[in-house]
């Protein structure tokens, strides 16, 4: 199944190689400057909307009482996704963790000591989102954002890993409630 993600991505190959086979150098060095933030600010803004969905399904799945649900979406979620997370710290999350209370932080911290590869994948995770806060607090048209378009799409294949371990871990702890 392909993605919005995917999509973006094979058609800036697709762009981008045609550019460069009709000789147009200079319009394909545009298209890799937009394209790479294009791509950063999609992964970021894609990852924010499914750990906030899934915020709001577990909320949905321990209560029906609509006060809460909006308390919640009002207090907890909306517009404060970019607060679970410090950023400048590309290796952990325990302040996300931390918010889901203190046994939740210890068992899910030893998930990811003992594991190397979700390390990776939480690192490329808030490696776009420190990205993605540089450039959009330090005016986006002129942010001189280092990374190529495939080091992005390598951090963007790690991260979801991450989003697809946060998506799995919440259904797994749905089905043992």
């Amino acid at each position: 199944m392909s993605t919005p993600i995917q999509k973006l991505i094979d058609n800036y190959y697709e762009l981008y190689d045609l550019l460069v086979k009709q000789g147009e150098i200079s319009q394909s060095i545009q298209v890799n400057e937009h394209y790479r933030k294009i791509l950063l600010l999609s992964c970021a803004s894609y990852y924010e909307k499914q750990i906030t969905q899934i915020i709001k399904d577990y909320v949905m799945l321990k209560t029906e009482d609509e006060r809460i649900i909006s308390f919640v979406n009002n207090k907890a979620i909306n517009r404060q996704y970019h607060t679970y997370f410090q950023w400048d710290q590309t290796n952990n999350i325990n302040q996300f963790l931390g918010l889901f209370g203190a046994e939740f932080k210890k068992t899910i911290s030893e998930e990811i000591k003992s594991s190397d590869e979700l390390s990776k994948q939480i690192s490329s995770f808030l490696e776009i989102g420190a990205e993605r806060n540089k450039m959009v607090h330090q005016n986006f048209l002129e942010y001189q954002l280092e990374k190529t378009f495939d080091e992005i799409v390598k951090l963007h294949k790690e991260a979801l890993n991450f989003i697809n371990y946060i998506t799995v871990s919440y259904t797994h702890l749905r089905a043992h409630e």
